[in-house]
């Protein structure tokens, strides 16, 4: 209860990492968008180096390109293990934090994936838990401004606690802390936890212009999701909808094999590649079992015109509005 009595709201300043000529803009730790980060600068890495040919176009991205696939999941387990092991309250770091600035150092970064992606063989091992509450709404107007929003009461139902008088649930938000009290993200009094929400936004690296409000829900889909719709948008050249459409990878548990989830769409050649790399996955993931890959919404400004573009998952309920 004093905890709760003593809550105070923080406005921190975004986060960013550069893909090619666009920054992807984050919420910085307690949150997991840092994971997102870490992966694109890791890919961008590869591709700078040659490691995997760069992408040029829809036929270079995951669903249709083996080495596209093979290195945005590895490099997704990169971002997942450096956020599982360092993420926690900046305002109440526990042992061994480390700093936005370390844990988004691009020589760091790229460093660290040159030393450890194989191009043939899947050997990054990473952490993820899967799960879902949440939800989200962009929003943007004829001027360049964007809102990216979302919001959660966490796993199921949240708690299932309702305040007297109040008509919503308590989250339970809790469970993201760590009961090993030597990791930076131990549970402690009036600490954050490490958290899974993250809205997004896109802007022109050279002006600082809008190019795309985005959101990907679903628990730890979140980072996964922007690093795919912004290389699709960025590298892949695809419209907005076309973005959200795309069939997706999740690496959706916890163990340190991670079990990598392809949706139903991914190119069968691809499938039977990945494998023979010695990923652990699960292929054709259809129907209901979508709710892994999250839902996606991306508002695209164009900016010669000012034009609004906007796209919404078909993979649960939604639509993109214009007033």
């Amino acid at each position: 209860m004093d905890d709760l009595l003593q809550h105070t709201s923080t406005f921190p300043e975004a986060i960013c990492a550069k893909y090619r000529d666009t920054n992807l803009w984050q919420v910085p730790p307690n949150g997991q968008g840092i994971a997102g980060l870490i992966a694109l600068t890791g890919f961008q890495a590869l591709e700078a180096n040659g490691i995997v040919p760069t992408i040029s176009g829809e036929a270079d991205l995951a669903p249709n390109s083996v080495p596209t696939a093979h290195a945005m999941i590895e490099m997704m387990r990169l971002g997942f293990s450096d956020a599982r092991a360092f993420v926690c309250d900046p305002q109440l770091p526990g042992k061994g934090s480390k700093s936005n600035e370390w844990l988004l150092d691009k020589e760091r970064i790229s460093k660290r994936a040159l030393d450890t992606f194989n191009p043939q063989k899947a050997t990054i091992c990473g952490e993820a838990v899967p799960t879902s509450g949440t939800v989200s709404f962009q929003v943007a107007d004829g001027d360049g401004n964007a809102v990216s929003f979302v919001n959660s009461n966490f796993c199921g139902f949240g708690t299932g606690l309702v305040p007297e008088g109040c008509g919503f649930t308590m989250q339970n938000r809790g469970f993201g802390f760590d009961l090993d009290p030597s990791h930076p993200n131990a549970l402690e009094p009036k600490k954050r936890p490490f958290h899974t929400i993250i809205p997004g936004i896109l802007t022109h690296s050279d002006t600082g212009e809008l190019y795309a409000s985005i959101s990907n829900m679903g628990g730890y889909m979140q980072p996964q999701g922007h690093a795919l719709l912004t290389v699709a948008l960025v590298a892949g050249n695809v419209d907005p909808q076309r973005a959200v459409d795309l069939p997706r990878f999740c690496i959706a548990d916890g163990t340190r094999n991670g079990v990598v989830m392809l949706e139903e769409g991914f190119d069968d050649d691809v499938v039977k590649k990945l494998s023979a790399m010695e990923h652990n996955y699960q292929s054709g993931v259809g129907n209901y079992a979508r709710s892994v890959f999250g839902r996606a919404q991306i508002i695209k400004r164009d900016r010669s015109t000012g034009v609004l573009w906007a796209g919404s998952d078909g993979r649960a309920d939604g639509c993109a509005l214009g007033h």
